[in-house]
């Protein structure tokens, strides 16, 4: 059973059960692992994936292999396109090095809102441009 992050916070405070606990950590998934897991889960291909998320087949590739770190924009698209919870979009976005969906700005707010709800790539990009607000295509500024 996983421990909670309090009594992890307390293990690690003591000298020795800190060194044990470090010794025994597993190392966090790179991007491209958790994207290939997630790709799996949806049981698509990873050319029907890169076709869903509107990835240049290259790109997706050296994603995939680990060459390159999608921007945040791309996983946005990725957990549309393979139904992804909020939680499991979140824990993409992290792994990315992106910044979390923060329900106080309206875009992520927005995001949100279509990942609860279940919409498509395309239904989503229609309700970020009748906000008006930077679409998941779009270059930021």
């Amino acid at each position: 059973m996983l421990d909670t992050t309090s009594k992890l916070f307390h293990r690690l405070r003591g000298r020795e059960s800190g060194r044990e606990l470090l010794r025994g950590a597993q190392r966090a998934p790179t991007c491209a692992q958790l994207l290939s897991r997630l790709i799996e889960g949806a049981g698509i291909s990873a050319t029907e994936w890169m076709a869903a998320a509107d990835v240049s087949k290259s790109y997706g590739y050296q994603i995939l292999r680990g060459e390159r770190i999608p921007g945040r924009d791309i996983l946005l698209r990725t957990a549309l396109a393979l139904h992804l919870s909020l939680k499991d979009t979140q824990r993409l976005l992290a792994v990315g090095d992106c910044g979390a969906l923060y329900p106080r700005v309206r875009r992520d707010a927005a995001i949100i809102f279509a990942l609860n709800q279940n919409m498509t790539l395309l239904e989503t990009e229609e309700l970020l441009n009748s906000l008006p607000e930077r679409g998941l295509y779009a270059r930021e500024n």
